[in-house]
This record gives C-alpha cells, structure tokens and sequence, in this order.
C-alpha cells in the first residue's frame, strides 16, 4: 500500500534528481562554449583564449600597429568567436523554449516555432530586400534593410492569427492550419520573386534560408540576449497556465482560464522571439522541435521543468552545431547540422510515438 510519506519521498526524489540533471546540463553547456571559443581560423589554446577575454575585460588591448599578430588575434576571439557562441546560446534556447511551449499549448508535438509560417514569412522578408531592394523601413539599406525586413514579415503570421482569434472563436487546430496555409503563401511568393533574380541574389538567400551563426555582431548579441531572457521568463511565469491549458479547453475554462487568451498571447511572445532570432541567424531547424522533445524526456510534460531544461539543451544543440561546422573544412551553415542531427532524432522519436510511448 502507498501512503503519504512515500508519495512526498517520491516527489522529492523527482525533484532531487531534476536538480542533478539541471546542474549537469549546464556544465556541458558552459564546457561547450567556453571550448568553442578556442574553435576558430588561427590556431588558439584554451589558456590563449582565456587570456585574451581577460585582457579586454581588463581594458589590456594590444594595439595595432605595435604588435599586428596579437591584435589580430584579439579581434579574431573578442568580436567573432564570442558574439558567435553567445548568438548560439540565444537563438537555440529561444528555439527550444518557444518549441517546448507551442507543442504544449497545441497539445501536439510536432509542432515547432515555424509550424505558424514564421521562418516562411522572414524569407520573404529577405527576398524583398535582396532582390528588390525594397526596405520596409525607409532609408535602410544593406544587410539592415535584409534583417529588418525579416523581423517585420515575420510578425505577420501571429498579427493574422490574433485577427482571426478576435473575430472567431479559434482552438489551437485552427492557428497551425493558419500557419500552415500562410506559409504556403509566403513560399509561394518568395519562390515567384527568386524566378527572376541574379544568381549571387539566390545565393545569399539560400544561404539565409540554412541558418548561420557567421554573421553576428555585437550590436545583434545584446537583442538576442534580451530576446533569450525575456522569453524565458515569461514563459516561466506563464507555465502554471500552459500545464492547464495542456489539459484541454473545457477542463482549462472549468479551473477559470480563458484558453484562447493564454494561447494568443503566448503565439505573439513566441513570434515576436522567434523573429529576433531569425533576422539575426535565418532558418535554424529542428531545433525547436527536437530539443524540447529531450527535454521531455527527462522531466516529462511539466513546464514548469520542460521549459528551462528545454532552454539549456537548445542552447547545446546550436552551440555543439556550431563546433562541428568550425571544425569542418569546408563551410557550412549551421543549419545543416542542426538537420542533419535532429532528423534521426525526430525518427526515433516519430517511432516511439507509434508504439505508444511518447506523449
């Protein structure tokens, strides 16, 4: 027979070995990124890097003409490999965060950040600005014009969803399929805008549309941080509402939530991350699918828990990508790892759901 003190004994054990698991993982991270700053053109040791951040924290900057090689190599860690590292850990926990949270609040898992036509909408976005070099924003030219252009389109999907939730009742059915059929709009008109564009003006969109981290400045660091922390925390804040409205409507409206509220206001929170993420770095897939579905794993369907492990493994999915695509010869965009890796890991997780074992 159960009693009481083995239920409360069984909690904190749960509780114990989540703990555990949240320390551990953010060791890997932190050890991650920290050697991914040592990843880079010029040959670095760890000590090196290490060195060279202490020193521009200390304001020792080598200078230019005095000792060239040093101040290179300053420039090469202190403004490429660090807002680079920094850049992986944002996009991948907002990914990861808003995948965890639109998988519950929609109760489906295959559901992820783009599923509402996001990534599709900030394509166009691009295409606009490459090809027709057409800024939403007056008197914006250049990549500027190429990431504010991204930021806007892709906020048209969640205003479009908050349109028709206002007028109509909508479940969380209606808002994919929206998405759904948005994005089938705005694939349309990218693919009709690239059919007579130059050959460099599709390349540099097919290389947007991969992701990539190579292009991060500081100035985009600060936004996606800011992005990075208040997603997280309004997601945390919310998730005693999303594991209510993960019960259903009827059970949500019978416990005093509004369901349809909750879900809009977290689709225009994920959208608005989401399009920070993705003018700064393009199409980074499988990332906000995969990583919270690991995340399930381990802490199962509790927001409380999923969304901020779902934070630290996005973060080492994109990061750890980001390491491999470094350490390659050839370049790649970040994106093709992050594909290549959660594909065989979306299977196994398609093949566990048929047997019945997952969610």
């Amino acid at each position: 027979m159960v009693t009481s003190r083995d239920v409360i004994r069984q909690y904190r054990d749960a509780r114990r070995r989540s703990f555990i698991l949240f320390i551990v993982a953010t060791l890997i991270v932190v050890a991650v990124s920290v050697y991914s700053l040592s990843i880079s053109r010029i040959d670095l040791s760890m000590a090196q890097v290490l060195g060279i951040i202490w020193d521009d924290i200390t304001g020792d900057v080598p200078d230019r003409f005095d000792d060239y090689a040093a101040w290179w190599t300053h420039q090469v860690v202190v403004n490429d490999n660090v807002p680079r590292t920094i850049a992986g850990i944002c996009v991948g926990a907002i990914l990861s965060i808003c995948g965890a949270a639109m998988q519950s609040i929609t109760r489906n898992p295959l559901t992820d950040p783009y599923t509402i036509g996001i990534s599709s909408a900030a394509l166009l976005g691009v295409t606009v600005a490459v090809v027709c070099q057409v800024s939403v924003v007056p008197f914006v030219g250049g990549d500027a014009a190429m990431m504010v252009n991204a930021f806007l389109f892709s906020l048209i999907p969640s205003v479009v969803i908050v349109l028709i939730s206002s007028f109509k009742r909508t479940g969380s059915t209606m808002m994919i399929l929206v998405g759904i059929a948005l994005m089938y709009v705005f694939n349309a008109i990218t693919t009709f805008i690239k059919f007579n564009a130059d050959d460099e003006d599709v390349a540099e969109i097919y290389e947007w549309s991969l992701g990539t981290l190579a292009g991060v400045e500081w100035s985009g660091v600060i936004l996606l941080i800011a992005a990075a922390v208040c997603i997280l925390v309004v997601m945390m804040l919310m998730a005693d509402r999303i594991n209510v409205v993960c019960t259903g409507d009827n059970p949500a409206m019978a416990l005093g939530e509004d369901p349809v509220r909750v879900k809009v206001a977290c689709f225009i929170l994920m959208s608005m991350a989401t399009a920070v993420a993705v003018c700064y770095t393009g199409t980074i897939g499988f990332v906000g699918l995969v990583g919270p579905h690991l995340a399930r794993l381990f802490v199962g369907n509790d927001n409380r828990l999923l969304i901020p492990l779902s934070f630290i493994l996005g973060a080492m999915m994109v990061v750890g990508s980001d390491c491999i695509v470094r350490m390659l010869p050839a370049v790649l965009p970040v994106g093709v790892v992050t594909s290549l890796i959660g594909s065989p890991v979306f299977l196994y997780f398609l093949y566990r759901m048929r047997k019945g074992r997952c969610w």
